[in-house]
């Protein structure tokens, strides 16, 4: 008899439960820096209204990794 409700996929990506909250910010931060130089890179070959949405993409994934860093200060202890 074949299954109604077919096994959901497998996730083509998974954190390592080892992962520490640290690292992970890190790979967050990293992640992001990449994904904004894609979004800007992408902007400079576009006009008008499709480069304002790559370029307002790039801004929001900076914000991110600006909130993504500052969380990883906040873990550094202070001297």
């Amino acid at each position: 008899m074949n299954k109604l409700i077919p096994d959901p996929p497998f996730p083509i990506f998974v954190a390592h439960e080892d992962l520490s909250f640290e690292d992970a910010i890190a790979s967050i931060s990293s992640l992001l820096r990449c994904a904004a130089t894609t979004a800007t890179e992408t902007a400079e070959g576009l006009k008008g209204t499709q480069r304002d949405m790559a370029c307002s993409t790039a801004h929001l994934i900076d914000m991110a990794r600006t909130l993504a860093d500052r969380a990883l200060d906040c873990l550094q202890p202070k001297v």
